[in-house]
């Protein structure tokens, strides 16, 4: 059972995914900026803590030396590790810890001098000035602190979570502000579901709902494509069911007819002449019955055609041509092909096509014969101009004034003298307008008769 998933949950998880994204990214900032500022704030500790130092040096007494009360306050924390080291250039280490690692003397000419190190284990950061010897002229004193990083990014911390529940709160907030607005978007659908829901089981008519938002336009055309496809096929069927009780009445009732006549009597002969009536009815029943589904077939809606694949034309002529010679020649009819073997390239369909041209050759088998019959099928191929299908009959033609109305359903000219069910040139223009051909009736003295033409376009390379 396929579960349908909710639209509006849908939308919530795109939304809330990148603000969760922000979120995140935006902690990240926040750390990255506390950290920062709470090493500018510790960094001014040390630059104050190490100038102080090299006040109490300068000043006691001149001995360069620290008082033990100083050595406590410098070195006592509760937490932290703190350091410091009294440096001069003649005398060495003067107090403090001779450990911590030496600043780079270049550097005094541009001020405090920062460093980064590791003391078992521990990051530490430590300041450095340089001052000189009240004692010594002639000498340098290098005073350095350092401490462990770790208040540092105690803070940052405590900046970070003090951030993330408002955060969190925003983000709750625009949810719900996201929720609420799906939910009233959502609403311009449901004129188009009243619309669709309100209808009727036969109105297949487009849709009216023109004030749709454009995110729903291609929806409201794409429902509208399919209501006008629903619309033709009902059309089809409709026409198909006329037209089958168009053709088919008239057999079934001399069907019955022939039946009530046997039954009303049943001498040999008159049994025998109504049989043979029967039969003629029977066949001309059953192709009135394959004409109108071959009809169906050349009016079936686009998407089901083949039309997208190339085709040989000239073989495909001259194997339907060879096909009906036999049953040609047993009627007396001079059936013939004129045109190349190979190479007339169409983009069709092979059943449709072979329906075209047999309908074509029957109609000229049973309305153009005159003396003996002689039909003549001709292909002219060119690559640039197309192809052109023509089929000729050697009968009396067809009166100037009727020509336009060759093609039309149940049509049948008068005084031809033949039966038929006024379909075939239906279907020939059919399948013809299904392929872009264009189809041509014309008279010709020369030979006698009815010439029928089909101009393919160019197949696209």
């Amino acid at each position: 059972m396929v579960r349908n998933s909710s639209l509006r949950r849908r939308l919530l998880l795109f939304v809330s995914v990148p603000l969760l994204a922000v979120l995140v990214c935006g902690g990240i900032v926040n750390y990255v900026i506390g950290l920062h500022y709470a090493n500018k704030v510790y960094d001014r500790w040390l630059l104050d803590s190490a100038e102080a130092i090299g006040d109490l040096v300068n000043s006691d007494a001149g001995r360069n030396e620290l008082s033990d009360q100083a050595r406590i306050l410098l070195q006592f924390s509760v937490k932290e590790r703190n350091e410091f080291a009294v440096r001069s250039q003649h005398y060495g280490v003067l107090a403090g810890d001779d450990a911590l690692p030496q600043p780079n003397p270049r550097s005094r000419s541009s001020g405090p001098v920062f460093t980064r190190f590791r003391d078992h284990g521990q990051p530490m950061r430590m300041a450095s000035v340089f001052l000189a010897n009240k004692a010594d002229p002639g000498d340098m004193l290098v005073i350095s602190t350092a401490e462990t990083v770790n208040k540092r990014r105690a803070l940052a911390r405590e900046l970070l979570m003090s951030t993330v529940p408002i955060e969190l709160l925003l983000i709750a907030v625009a949810m719900t502000l996201v929720w609420l607005g799906i939910n009233r978007g959502l609403r311009v659908l449901d004129p188009l579901a009243h619309e669709i829901r309100s209808r009727e089981a036969g109105d297949l008519s487009p849709l009216r709902t023109i004030d749709a938002p454009l995110e729903v336009q291609p929806l409201v055309a794409t429902i509208d494509a399919l209501l006008g496809r629903l619309d033709r096929m009902m059309r089809q069927q409709q026409r198909f069911i006329a037209d089958a009780a168009h053709q088919l009445r008239t057999p079934l009732a001399g069907l019955r007819l022939q039946a009530e006549r046997a039954l009303a009597d049943p001498s040999p002969a008159t049994i025998h002449d109504a049989l043979l009536h029967v039969e003629r009815l029977s066949a001309g029943t059953a192709r009135a019955a394959g004409q109108l589904l071959a009809l169906a077939r050349a009016q079936a809606p686009d998407e089901s055609l083949g039309l997208t694949a190339p085709l040989d034309l000239a073989q495909l002529v001259r194997d339907e041509v060879a096909a009906r010679v036999p049953n040609a020649v047993a009627h007396g009819i001079d059936l013939g092909y004129r045109g190349p073997e190979h190479g007339a390239t169409v983009i069709g369909d092979g059943v449709l096509l072979r329906e075209l041209l047999g309908n074509l050759i029957d109609n000229a088998s049973r309305y153009g014969s005159h003396g003996r019959a002689m039909i003549t099928v001709e292909l002219q191929a060119d690559r640039t101009a197309g192809c052109i299908l023509s089929v000729q009959d050697n009968g009396p033609g067809v009166a100037p004034e009727l020509i336009p109305r060759l093609g039309e359903r149940f049509f049948r000219a008068v005084g031809s003298g033949h039966e038929g069910t006024g379909l075939g040139l239906a279907i020939v223009r059919e399948i013809a307008e299904r392929h872009g051909a264009e189809l041509t009736f014309s008279n010709h003295t020369d030979p006698h008769g009815l010439r029928v033409e089909i101009h393919f376009p160019p197949a696209a390379v």
